[in-house]
């Protein structure tokens, strides 16, 4: 079976770049694509559609004009940086080509909300009535409490948490008024995120065809004792992509922001026993070599201290570091990666 892959069209933070010294990395704000054999044929799986969305958008465009694509958009939030790339994306524009988003609400503003106050003048000269006929909108209301499934040939389902345990025991699950067995499906579990005072969402995607694993926990700030909820959430991801906008020292001037560290990262991925860890949500004055130099520096060399000092990992009842050098990396634009 082929596993489950992860595309980065936008791993920027708080606003899209274009220097000469970010050639690498890329300028793209936040936007993931999930790729999987449990999609429906002809679905496509992103999570936010920051500035990313749009070469996302564009590299899809043939078959959107075939008429055979569904767009399906989890968002973690409705910061700018995550959700600028629908005003320009031809996805938006393509109108027979349905759209489906899911969203927090936060401040009372769900997904719905957020497209009308996207596409309206004087901000945006094209108004939200002209492109919504083509779009779905689901808020997320106590996510935290509730599970995705998702099935080749069912589709989309979501479930309250304890009755989808009681199902997955089952081994079955009911979805668009047929059943399939859960082995089949794509399993996406969803945690509040460390962002401050937004309501931003963590998705964990488990691919039980293969039991592969990934996490995204993007606008996430560091813990300094993540809570069992988090650990949890994270639990043997063979892929954690995770917040690391800062370094250490800049970090001592920006706490509280709602963006982490990758030490910080390291940390959550270490304690989760994470398999892979990649660095996102680049700061936008993090400069190719900055990113190389500092940030992936400092995460590999508090990995580097965690396997040699077992003192520090007992607290967590952990016994060693599964997590290596090579498997800690900074997310790139247009990069794929295997979970």
């Amino acid at each position: 079976r082929k596993k489950m892959q992860v595309k980065c069209w936008g791993a920027r933070g708080s606003i899209a770049i274009s220097n000469k010294n970010s050639v690498h990395a890329g300028g793209n704000t936040t936007c993931y694509e999930i790729i999987s054999q449990c999609l429906p044929e002809g679905n496509k799986l992103f999570i936010d559609a920051g500035t990313g969305f749009v070469p996302a958008g564009w590299s899809y465009l043939p078959l959107m004009k075939n008429g055979k694509l569904i767009f399906n958009i989890l968002f973690t939030h409705y910061h700018w940086d995550h959700i600028l790339g629908l005003t320009l994306s031809p996805t938006t524009f393509i109108t027979d080509i349905p759209v489906n988003m899911y969203g927090p609400v936060d401040n009372g503003v769900g997904v719905h909300d957020m497209v009308n106050h996207l596409f309206k003048k004087p901000f945006f000269p094209i108004e939200a009535s002209r492109v919504k006929h083509h779009m779905t909108f689901k808020d997320l209301h106590n996510y935290e409490g509730h599970v995705m499934a998702v099935h080749p040939e069912g589709g989309f389902q979501t479930y309250k948490l304890d009755r989808f345990v009681y199902l997955e025991q089952k081994g079955r699950l009911p979805i668009n008024s047929s059943s399939f067995p859960v082995d089949e499906c794509l399993v996406i579990k969803m945690q509040k995120a460390n962002h401050g005072n937004s309501n931003c969402i963590t998705y964990r995607f488990e691919e039980r065809p293969t039991g592969k694993v990934f996490v995204l926990a993007t606008d996430h700030e560091n813990y300094d004792v993540p809570p069992l909820e988090i650990r949890q959430h994270f639990a043997n991801a063979d892929l954690l992509i995770i917040d690391a906008q800062y370094s250490e020292n800049k970090y001592m001037a920006t706490a509280g922001y709602g963006h982490g560290t990758s030490q910080g990262a390291i940390k959550q991925g270490v304690i989760a026993n994470a398999k892979r860890v990649g660095l996102t949500h680049h700061d936008p004055v993090s400069q190719d070599a900055y990113l190389e130099d500092v940030i992936l520096s400092e995460a590999k060399d508090l990995l580097g201290n965690y396997s040699s000092t077992p003192d520090m990992l007992r607290k967590y009842s952990i016994e060693e570091v599964i997590l290596t050098d090579q498997n800690v990396f900074l997310c790139y634009d247009y990069q794929e990666y295997e979970v």
